[in-house]
């Protein structure tokens, strides 16, 4: 896979965990994630979660990026919504989501 290939199949595939925020950013998630990509290397045993995560974060931090308060909303749900069962672990460019204590989800927290 060639360098410009890798940052479009992720994002494609961490599309699935942000519903939400992708139908609301439209066109504009392509770019966004993109300019996001070359600053994390997810990995571990769910990279698709991490970069999902990791996406929400970036985005929350960015001051440039003129979010609509829906758009925001949308953010946060689908953000939300993996951190219930998911945390972000991070070590530098390196990411990694990392399943909750099963326990937990199992009373719904």
């Amino acid at each position: 896979m060639d360098a410009t290939a890798e940052p479009v199949a992720r994002l494609w595939k961490a599309a699935e965990h942000l519903p939400r925020t992708v139908r609301l950013l439209g066109t504009r998630y392509r770019a966004l994630f993109l300019a996001y990509a070359p600053h994390a290397q997810p990995r571990g045993a769910a990279p698709t979660i991490a970069d999902a995560l990791a996406f929400v974060d970036f985005m929350a931090h960015q001051e440039r990026v003129g979010l609509l308060e829906d758009e925001r909303d949308a953010l946060r749900g689908d953000g939300r919504a993996l951190r219930r069962r998911f945390r972000l672990r991070r070590d530098g460019e390196r990411i990694e989501a990392v399943e909750k204590w099963k326990p937990l989800q199992w009373i719904g927290l």
